[in-house]
Formats: structure tokens, C-alpha cells, sequence
């Protein structure tokens, strides 16, 4: 899904967070686990990626036009998911509750609109074993002939995001 879809449905979430719980730091923690959990994003794109022109415009262009050599993602994760489930079951402590039903609204929106830029199994992608086990690799984990250049300007692209290059069929000329 893209940055401002992210947004938008996260911006909702909170809204009816807020709503019944009354409660900021309720808010904050869907907030954290349904837009910040993409942090992991400029992680990737700094750590792994060697990167360094941190403008906003070319780091969205960069993950939209699916030029990522490396795929580590430490917060898409279904095994941090499990841990932090555990410590807010041990701690009792509702804003991480927040936080993993955000994270949860965010990961299943990936699962249902990034599938087309996935190749293998994108229910799969998003476990860190199972990215670890290629060994983090963009190539074998993203498909790379599947997208279109990103769209002109910033704002088109957050809310826009990667568009499916159009696949020929057998009876057309690519």
C-alpha cells in the first residue's frame, strides 16, 4: 500500500481509537504501529542500502520505482509481532496493545495490495526468516519487472505509490 494510504486509513484507525478509548497514549500507539512501523523503511534504505540523499522525494522514488538491493524490514515482522505481543500480555501495558493493533492494520493492508510485487508468497514476505532465508535480497524477494516508474512529484507518489507495469499476454507485443 502507499505512504498516503498508510496515512489515511492510520489517520481513521486513530480517530475511532481515540473515540472509544479516550485516550492519547491509546492513539499514539495505533499512530506508532500503523504509519511510524514504516521507520523500518529509512532504516533499511541508510543501513543496508548505503544510501545517504535523504530527501524525501528521492527516498520515496527509490522504494517506488522498486530499486531495493536489500529487504530487512525489522518492524514487518510476524516474529516481533509474537514478542511484543508477549510483553504487553506480560506487562499489561495498553498503548503497546495499541501499537500491535496498528502494526496489524498496517501489514494486513501491505498483504493486500503489495501481493502484485511479490513474487513468492506475499503472506511469507512478511516474516524475518523467511526474508533472512534470502538472505534479505531485493532481487529474489521483489519482482523487478512488475513496476512502472514512480509518478511525477511527491505528493502523487505518497498517495499513489508503485503501479503494476502492465503484463503483455501471450497474444500481445510487449
Amino acid at each position: 500500500m502507499s505512504p498516503g494510504g498508510h496515512l489515511v486509513t492510520t489517520l481513521a484507525a486513530c480517530g475511532a481509537a481515540g473515540a472509544v478509548t479516550q485516550s492519547w497514549p491509546v492513539v499514539a500507539g495505533v499512530a506508532a504501529g500503523g504509519f511510524l512501523i514504516d521507520v523500518d523503511h529509512a532504516i533499511d534504505y541508510v543501513l543496508f542500502e548505503g544510501q545517504r540523499d535523504l530527501r524525501p522525494g528521492v527516498f520515496l522514488r527509490y522504494y517506488v520505482e522498486g530499486r531495493v538491493k536489500r529487504v530487512v524490514l525489522g518492524l514487518h515482522s510476524y516474529e516481533l509481532f509474537g514478542l511484543l505481543a508477549v510483553v504487553a500480555w506480560w506487562s499489561e501495558w495498553t498503548p503497546l496493545w495499541a501499537y500491535l493493533a496498528g502494526a496489524v492494520l498496517h501489514l494486513g493492508l501491505d498483504i493486500a495490495f503489495n501481493g502484485e510485487f511479490v513474487p513468492g508468497n506475499i503472506v511469507a514476505f512478511y516474516s524475518f526468516v523467511y526474508r533472512a532465508r534470502h538472505r534479505f535480497s531485493g532481487p529474489a524477494l521483489l519482482s523487478k519487472d512488475r513496476r512502472e516508474a514512480a509518478p511525477d512529484g511527491f505528493w502523487r507518489a505518497f498517495f499513489r505509490g508503485a503501479a503494476p507495469a502492465p503484463v503483455a499476454t501471450s497474444g500481445e507485443r510487449s
